[in-house]
């Protein structure tokens, strides 16, 4: 009995997701940040780059990720724009 209630309990945990497959599926590039915040919360960490510079024309890039890096779900969005305007340019869900 206690095993069929620990496979019970595991698969409940596994099933359970920050990024169910409704809103990832809603996730496209041109999106707003605040249409990320909406479906997903607050990030966990976030970060600027200069993205672009192979182009000749390089542009400061932020980039939201979610979740905890190693293990677990985890979810990466990264942003063009301006602080108040930013738009969704590429975006990684990992799920383990």
């Amino acid at each position: 009995m206690r095993f069929i209630l620990l496979i019970l309990t595991m698969g409940f945990l596994t099933s359970c997701t920050t990024f169910p497959t409704e809103k990832v599926m809603k996730v496209h590039q041109g999106m707003s940040s605040k249409e990320i915040l909406a479906m997903f919360g607050t990030p966990k960490n976030v970060s600027q780059a200069v993205c672009g510079s192979d182009t000749g024309k390089p542009w400061t890039c932020t980039t939201w990720q979610y979740g905890d890096y190693g293990y677990g779900d985890r979810a990466s969005f990264t942003f063009s724009g301006e602080r108040d305007s930013l738009i969704l340019n590429n975006f990684s869900f990992d799920r383990d």
